[in-house]
């Protein structure tokens, strides 16, 4: 499955000045046949190159602008067959370290925060992972969420990954 992250400054609904960090599920090795790509999972997977490898997916971090909802567009578009890229889906706390640490690998000084997966877009305080895996895990800010205390909480529905020295998530406008 791939995935997409994008970091950012909050500006508007769903808006941020973004870097974006994508995840793309691991792709079969360049010999096998594009049939045997997505049937035969016992062969060794391999990342594109620019693509790092981590627990069976490929992450890449693009620095760009992209609202939310663009940015999962854009990462639709690193498809492969039947896999769609996704914003970044996070499980863990090893894979929340090595998506923030892949992100300060590419990017000098403290870059600003990264949009993930995770939303409530569909149902107010519903959160679900946009390549429909469960939400078995999260790290929030000690006030967090908050559907945007200054507003309405349908204003508020897209998580970003805070880059702060604790490195939490946080439900943004």
């Amino acid at each position: 499955m791939r995935h997409c992250v994008i970091t950012s400054l909050q500006w508007d609904v769903c808006k941020i000045l973004a870097f974006i960090v994508f995840t793309v599920e691991a792709f079969p090795q360049t010999e096998l046949k594009l049939s045997q790509a997505f049937t035969d999972f016992s062969q060794p997977l391999s990342c594109p190159l620019f693509w790092t490898e981590y627990n069976g997916n490929c992450y890449r971090f693009f620095p760009m602008n992209k609202t939310w909802a663009e940015a999962d567009f854009y990462c639709a578009e690193f498809s492969l067959g039947r896999t769609t890229g996704k914003l970044v889906s996070i499980h863990s706390w090893d894979e929340n370290v090595f998506v923030f640490d892949l992100v300060n690998s590419q990017v000098s000084g403290a870059p600003t925060d990264i949009w993930i997966g995770l939303s409530d877009r569909r149902q107010e305080g519903e959160f679900e992972w946009t390549d429909g895996t469960h939400h078995d895990y999260n790290y929030w800010d000690g006030n967090q969420p908050d559907d945007g205390s200054n507003s309405k909480p349908e204003d508020e529905d897209c998580v970003q990954m805070w880059y702060r020295y604790y490195s939490a998530i946080q439900i943004i406008e």
